[in-house]
């Protein structure tokens, strides 16, 4: 059952990551690449399932689908622009949070 779960979360992760990248960088994709790749993900339908949907053989959307997150993985690791935005959100909230605090201190102090 915890392995279960660890895989679960694995894969939610792993898809939550795709996503992202896809949010960046599906210009970069051809028509055929976000077809298959809306159509995998996006529907949540099984390799067989896009398959018939597509037209194509299992075996191709597999090595479709495979190619379309290789290349979303190239493009990262060459441009970053996902890694660097999480990171700025996060130093933002981080900010957000201390800027929150100092208004807090402010007010405390206005009101003694």
């Amino acid at each position: 059952m915890i392995d279960s779960a660890n895989n679960d979360n694995e894969i939610l992760k792993r898809r939550v990551h795709f996503n992202l990248l896809y949010d960046f960088y599906s210009p970069l994709l051809t028509a055929r690449q976000r077809k298959v790749y809306e159509t995998l993900c996006f529907s949540d339908l099984t390799l067989s399932e896009a398959a018939e949907v597509l037209g194509i053989s299992r075996q191709a959307v597999y090595i479709l689908a495979r190619n379309v997150m290789d290349k979303l993985e190239g493009i990262e690791k060459n441009l970053r622009f996902a890694v660097n935005t999480r990171n700025l959100e996060e130093k933002i909230k981080k900010l957000e949070s201390e800027n929150e605090s100092l208004r807090r201190k402010l007010r405390e102090k206005e009101e003694d």
